[in-house]
């Protein structure tokens, strides 16, 4: 061992009459653990919050959706699906969607049981390939709304708070009205309704598509609009990572238009990672005022061993020595610190849905709704990247936190140190 680091570590143990910053050190340790871990678990479950809700968004959107660049409808919707599988053997599976702004109501309603929303033409055995409505009306991933069955002729599936907002559910009749192409006799634009039965209540966990879509099949929703065509194709990729490459190819080479899952979500997920960014930043201030104790302990250090620092340097100790003797024994400090907390935030992030379920168990709340925040569970995802980070973020402050008092020991005069011993 260093003499440096040697002596360093004699200094952590302490005398029995230096208990006090023995003490002081423990809490500086301390400090650091608290801090290191909370941003490990508090990272963790952003981090899965966000691979849940991209999750969540990739399932109930298509990695890709084409659509003719004029806005036209695709007369030949098989064409155009053997054209995209042929040219680009990313795409696993699409299916042709028709997309009609309506407003839906039920039977015997009030003013208020009207509500406008969005109902999409699909092909129901092609969908299950693309998206994940058929698991929408199930129990899947803790949701507790979803019910029944695929839309069939004549029949509609609902998003559970558009279905509650109506007032319907499974096995009711529901209309729904969009503008006629006949105005009628007073110059007025007449208004045609469509009768369907709700075959089933989805559950998308996203409330942009709870409150808004309805299902129907594209044979239905051809006769609600009156004209023949779809309005896009939806695809799926083996990689949705490369949604971006693939939709610039598509408008280059075959003369499309096309998005991606991620341009209609833009904004959502540049606020998420601004949240995460902001919420590192935050927390980063728990270890900071741990890096301060760590400086006020390594000046008490330099003040109780003035004595031993003059020895030192009548001994030819060099100045340098001394700045990195004390460098060293803060970072002792702050790498004990740190690794105590990544083991502790690691072994309590793995363990948080057990934590919680006995909290919640001992106060009697339910401390995460799985209605409020569509989950059955809190996500956890430890990422290595974010643990590389923390730990290299700790180690910095700490580092920094030394280097006054390893400064102001080099700077002690042996003479005045040694003076009145």
């Amino acid at each position: 061992m260093r003499f440096e680091a040697y002596v360093a570590l004699r200094y952590l143990r302490g005398k029995r009459k230096s208990r006090f910053v023995s003490l002081i050190t423990l809490i500086s340790v301390a400090g650091v653990s608290v801090g290191v871990m909370a941003l490990i678990v508090v990272m963790s479950v952003m981090t899965g919050f966000d691979e849940e809700l991209t999750a969540s968004i990739m399932g109930n959107n298509a990695h890709v959706q084409v659509f003719d660049p004029f806005g036209n409808p695709l007369e030949d919707p098989e064409a155009a699906i053997a054209e995209l599988k042929e040219n680009f053997p990313e795409v696993l599976a699409a299916s042709p969607i028709i997309s009609i702004k309506a407003v839906l109501r039920r039977s015997q309603a009030s003013a208020q049981d009207y509500e406008a929303g969005f109902v999409i033409g699909i092909d129901p055995e092609r969908e299950t390939e693309v998206t994940q409505l058929a698991d929408n009306l199930t129990d899947k991933r803790g949701r507790q709304m979803g019910a029944g069955e695929l839309p069939g002729k004549d029949e509609i599936v609902l998003g559970w708070v558009l279905a509650n907002n109506i007032g319907v559910y499974i096995g009711d009749q529901v209309a729904v009205i969009t503008p006629s192409d006949s105005p009628s006799p007073f110059g007025r634009i007449s208004m045609q309704a469509k009768w369907l039965t709700v075959s089933g209540i989805s559950q998308a966990q996203m409330q942009e598509f709870d409150s808004v879509y309805a299902y129907v099949t594209l044979e239905t929703a051809e006769r609600i609009r009156g004209q023949k065509g779809v309005d896009a194709i939806h695809c799926t990729l083996k990689n949705p990572i490369e949604a971006d490459r693939v939709a610039n190819d598509v408008e280059e080479k075959l003369g499309y238009a096309a998005t991606t899952w991620y341009d209609s979500n833009t904004f959502f997920f540049e606020a998420l990672k601004q949240e995460k960014v902001a919420m590192f930043i935050i927390l980063m201030f728990i270890i900071l005022v741990a890096a301060f104790n760590i400086t006020s302990t390594l000046i008490m250090v330099v003040m109780e061993k003035k004595r031993d620092i003059g020895i030192l340097r009548t001994l030819g100790v060099s100045g340098r020595a001394i700045i990195q003797l004390f460098m060293i024994e803060g970072l002792y400090i702050g790498m004990s610190g740190t690794l105590i907390g990544l083991i502790c935030g690691m072994a309590f992030a793995f363990n948080l849905n057990p934590i919680a379920e006995g909290i919640a168990a001992m106060l009697g709340i339910d401390l995460f709704n799985s209605v409020i925040y569509h989950f059955d569970h809190i996500p956890v995802s430890i990422v290595p990247r974010d643990i590389i980070g923390i730990t290299v973020a700790a180690v910095i402050l700490t580092f920094i936190s030394t280097l006054y008092p390893a400064w102001s020991a080099s700077r002690l005069d042996p003479v005045d140190a040694l003076r009145y011993e």
